[in-house]
């Protein structure tokens, strides 16, 4: 119980947080996913990363640092991701990006922020604006066959990021009201997020059930694997090192099941993917936080 006792402020939150949004529909209650969709992608996470990056102090050695990181975390996911999908014979247009791309938002900011503060957050941060930016302009691309690049510059996600480059490259301090507001706004999205994950759990079926816990299993392992692979090769270290880590073992993005749908890219196996991954991250990330000695 001792070795245990200490992750519970980290992964229980996350839990009630999403059970609330479980309980909330088994309640009958309405929930406007589009209309609290638009509140955090538009307002509440550009709020998060403006406010959190604009007034947490990083380097932007350390920023570029964690930026690559990211970017080598994905490569080597992508690598390991497509070689599963060509060792197990199955399409990879329909599973490597669910394989890819985890839930860097949803429950790889609320993990950073109860397991490292602010600071874990404020990188966190970094490694959800590169993998946002990366999912729906190569994710995207490779669902559709084709490039898109009005999906990327029409998200607000990354003019925030923009403006956080700005902050942190030239060493700018918001004003104290202007922090404030932001930080009002930026509250809200983390609980939000897990609400809306909740609601979305509960909403999802398994589907092909031993393909779709499998793959699940998969994603958990390839995501940990690039994760593993990127610290290595860019010899990483300290916070920067268990925050690329947490995030890299996170389950599948709810979103992937989305673009699967609307690319008709075996959906309800990518839902089962969902649903499995998220329940086994549960059991899967307090012993990875007891590894990286939280």
């Amino acid at each position: 119980m001792s070795l245990i006792s200490p992750l519970i402020p980290i992964i229980l939150p996350v839990i009630l947080c999403a059970a609330i949004g479980v309980v909330w529909v088994r309640c009958r209650q309405p929930f406007d996913h589009e209309f609290v969709r638009r509140i955090v992608l538009w307002v509440g996470v550009p709020a998060l990363i403006v406010g959190t990056l604009g007034s947490t102090v990083i380097s932007v050695e350390l920023f570029k640092q964690v930026l690559l990181a990211t970017t080598c975390m994905l490569v080597f996911t992508s690598i390991f991701a497509i070689i599963a999908c060509w060792v197990l014979r199955i399409e990879p247009r329909n599973f490597v990006m669910p394989l890819v791309f985890g839930n860097f938002g949803n429950m790889g900011l609320p993990l950073c922020v109860f397991a490292f503060g602010q600071e874990g957050l404020a990188i966190g941060l970094a490694v959800f604006l590169t993998t946002t930016i990366a999912h729906f302009s190569f994710g995207v691309a490779v669902l559709s066959g084709k490039a898109v690049f009005k999906s990327v510059f029409g998200s607000p996600i990354i003019y925030a990021g923009i403006i956080a480059c700005l902050l942190i490259f030239n060493h700018w301090d918001l004003p104290l009201s202007l922090q404030n507001t932001l930080g009002l706004l930026g509250g809200l999205s983390i609980p939000l997020m897990l609400i809306t994950l909740g609601v979305s759990l509960n909403s999802l079926k398994l589907h092909q059930v031993g393909k779709s816990a499998g793959l699940g299993v998969l994603r958990l392992l390839v995501g940990l694997a690039g994760g593993f692979a990127s610290v290595y090769f860019l010899d990483i270290d300290g916070l920067e090192r268990k925050v690329i880590l947490l995030q890299s073992a996170t389950p599948v993005a709810v979103f992937n099941y989305l673009l699967a749908i609307q690319y008709r890219r075996a959906p309800d196996v990518v839902a089962g993917m969902v649903v499995s991954s998220t329940l086994l991250s549960f059991f899967s990330i307090p012993v990875l936080l007891y590894f990286l000695g939280v």
